[in-house]
């Protein structure tokens, strides 16, 4: 290849790169008749604050152990917590519950991260202009309890948040504070943001069940290492102890096959420990493959009941928590898990 050959190859190369820089920037088509509220980019939003009477939430970018993410930052309303002890106080029988949750800083799913994106650029299907007081009050915005901040290159913007005593389709109306104007808000965004619980990761790793060869089981100081036969294949996949490779050990496979299936009942916040004090670990599970650390789980049990009143007293809970998960996550079947676990160590 010829120097003038390669500097027109590069320099295509470098216009279809800022095509596609260009492309991803441009603003897609809109729907005939909606209106650009925020014009932004993907970096140009950096914060979504939504409050009402229930929970205050707040959306940013941040970075995750595997790459960049959406954070999402969740507090129960205090307001709306104190007016459920005093009525539960004034019960002759009050109903045993839960208390709130505390604030936590959980990891957003993809459903967050598409969220956020709705926002860069924020587009109403319709624009309604400024509205008269009867107007207001009939789309729900005479005296709102919903608030949406967002923030776009460090600028605030502030709205309020609308809905009719009888919408169809669940429609909400955002009414910006700096001009008074209306804009019909895009289907499903309020729904989201009021349940913010439904847009956490749920998941406990990033990788998928093929992408290791091996893993090592270890507790109370012993350690087992098995190998993953055929792990391309789903249906045929095997495991064997890693001494003896052509023995498939069922029992391992329907003990892994368990773990893998693991889906937390609730998801602690960054930071944050059961009610019963920092979980103690029973189990830790090493994925590896070749020489290459890929993961791992921990399974502990809460931690001893003096960290509890006698109100709340210990329930022997299982968390885990793994290399991508933010914090502990309680989870099901815990105990068996453990018990078997055991076994396969003992070699039964």
């Amino acid at each position: 290849m010829t120097g003038r050959a390669a500097a027109v190859q590069g320099g295509l190369a470098v216009v279809g790169l800022l095509a596609a820089h260009l492309t991803w920037q441009r603003e897609p088509e809109h729907a005939p008749g909606s209106v650009t509220v925020i014009d932004a980019n993907k970096n140009d939003v950096t914060q979504i604050h939504y409050a009402d009477q229930h929970n205050t939430v707040d959306f940013s970018r941040g970075q995750a152990d595997n790459g960049p993410a959406v954070w999402i930052h969740l507090v129960p309303n205090a307001d709306d917590a104190a007016q459920g002890a005093k009525t539960a106080a004034k019960t002759s029988t009050p109903p045993k519950s839960a208390p709130p949750a505390p604030p936590r800083d959980l990891l957003g799913g993809e459903p967050a991260t598409k969220v956020f994106d709705q926002f860069a650029p924020l587009v109403s299907p319709r624009a309604f202009g400024a509205l008269d007081a009867a107007k207001l009050k009939e789309l729900g915005l005479e005296a709102p309890t919903r608030k949406l901040d967002i923030t776009v290159k460090g600028d605030v913007r502030h709205y309020v948040i609308g809905q009719p005593d009888k919408a169809p389709g669940g429609e909400a109306f955002l009414r910006d504070q700096r001009d008074g104007k209306v804009y019909l808000m895009p289907r499903g965004m309020l729904a989201d943001l009021q349940n913010p619980n439904h847009l956490v990761d749920r998941r406990l790793h990033a990788f998928e069940q093929g992408d290791f060869d091996r893993m090592v089981l270890s507790a109370g100081g012993k350690s087992k290492e098995y190998v993953q036969l055929d792990r391309q294949a789903r249906a045929k996949a095997a495991f064997a102890p890693a001494k003896s490779p052509d023995k498939h050990d069922q029992m391992a496979k329907n003990w892994h096959d368990a773990v893998w299936r693991l889906f937390p009942s609730e998801i602690l916040g960054r930071g944050e420990d059961p009610p019963g004090g920092k979980p103690t670990v029973a189990l830790r599970v090493d994925y590896y493959d070749g020489k290459t650390s890929i993961g791992f789980m921990e399974l502990g049990r809460e931690a001893s009941s003096s960290a509890v009143s006698e109100e709340a007293p210990p329930s022997g809970d299982i968390y885990a928590r793994t290399e991508h998960s933010a914090g502990w996550l309680k989870v099901h079947n815990g105990p068996q898990l453990l018990a078997d676990a055991q076994k396969l160590l003992a070699g039964q």
